[in-house]
């Protein structure tokens, strides 16, 4: 009996080992480890039912035959329609809708939305554009002698308070 106990592969992002399980893949140690884990792990037990579903669903799959000819018809045909110019290969919707054949509708309706765009472009394109200038590109030479100004007054403010503490130190001393 293992006393070893499984963490949940689910919350460690380990689902491989699930995979691996349903896959039957997995050693008869950690298969054992696991099957002792879902017995209390319900979202393990799903997941491993489901893909065991799934898998059982791949066995059972049968893929129809293909003729013995099949690679010889396909290459044929791929040749058959590299024969064909591109401007045929394009119109070649056109003809088929203007024929009564729906392959043109997805083409009619980006037809119809690029009209849409067409309208819009044309109906904003007679609203003035505003002119947007650049602000603050010019300095005014006022503006710098205003600024050398402010500087040099608050230089005069910085001596003057440093000489009154330093005149407010004496004082305390005497």
């Amino acid at each position: 009996m293992l006393n070893i106990k499984m963490t949940c592969p689910l919350q460690t992002g380990n689902a491989d080992v699930l995979l691996d399980y349903c896959a039957r893949s997995l050693d008869a140690e950690r298969k054992a480890m696991l099957e002792k884990h879902m017995e209390s792990c319900a979202e393990c037990r799903e997941m491993a039912g489901a893909q065991s579903q799934i898998w059982s669903a791949m066995d059972a799959f049968e893929a129809e035959t293909i003729s013995a000819d099949f690679d010889r018809k396909l290459y044929n045909r791929i040749e058959e329609l590299e024969r064909v110019p591109a401007w045929e290969r394009f119109w070649a919707p056109v003809r088929d809708y203007l024929q009564g054949q729906p392959a043109w509708r997805p083409v009619l309706s980006i037809a119809a939305a690029s009209a849409v765009l067409v309208v819009v472009f044309v109906v904003r394109g007679d609203v003035p554009q505003p002119v947007i200038e650049p602000s603050g590109a010019i300095i005014d030479v006022r503006d710098v002698e205003q600024a050398e100004h402010v500087l040099e007054d608050l230089e005069m403010l910085r001596q003057f308070d440093a000489g009154s503490s330093g005149a407010n130190a004496q004082k305390e001393v005497l």
